[in-house]
């Protein structure tokens, strides 16, 4: 399929007139639903393998029946379906092209789902304010991507090294609890797979 949003279906001219104005097409909006989906399984399978091992267990678990479930309200679902569709692309090597006016409107839906959800630091006036729960979400969010993306054996290391420092300060005090954390997460993913 390619990616250029004009060329979605120009022999249709109702499909390319939706596709003008920004909706997605049936195949975007499918992938989109399978790869937030799988997203999210893998979130609350870090979330219950922690809430098994951390004294967090019934919040880990709360949090993971509605992490990312912000995606598919109104505020997010349409421009989040855009967002995914650019990422395939830029991965596939495929070229894309947002429809006029969606850029701003993916802006403005990836502000509202940080300050939406707790598990990203800017859900929070200073990252350091997150609880150890927020950071315990952020932190299986950051090892579903690696594991999306085969990246480093699937662990949040490469990602929290890329992040801390960076992108987003997290004091002294907390950067031991994240590093801790990451840890903890893989062995017992490794001991999962491990056969007894």
């Amino acid at each position: 399929m390619s990616c250029e949003w004009w060329l979605v279906a120009e022999s249709v001219s109702v499909t390319h007139h939706s596709a003008m104005l920004g909706e997605p097409s049936p195949e975007m909006i499918a992938f989109f639903e399978r790869r937030t989906r799988e997203h999210i399984e893998r979130v609350q399978r870090c979330l219950e393998t922690l809430a098994v091992v951390t004294p967090h267990g019934d919040e880990l678990r709360d949090r993971a029946r509605v992490h990312d479930a912000s995606k598919f309200g109104p505020e997010e679902r349409v421009p989040y379906i855009w967002l995914t569709e650019y990422h395939r692309c830029r991965r596939s090597g495929e070229p894309f092209a947002y429809p006029e006016g969606m850029k701003e409107q993916v802006r403005r839906a990836i502000d509202h789902h940080v300050t939406t959800n707790r598990h990203h630091p800017e859900f929070h006036a200073d990252p350091n304010d997150m609880s150890n729960v927020d950071l315990i979400e952020m932190i299986c969010d950051w090892t579903a991507m690696a594991q999306e993306f085969d990246e480093a054996g699937g662990s949040a290391l490469a990602w929290a090294e890329r992040t801390i420092g960076k992108q987003v300060q997290f004091s002294d005090e907390r950067r031991p609890f994240i590093f801790a954390t990451i840890e903890l997460l893989d062995r017992q993913l490794a001991a999962q797979i491990l056969p007894p």
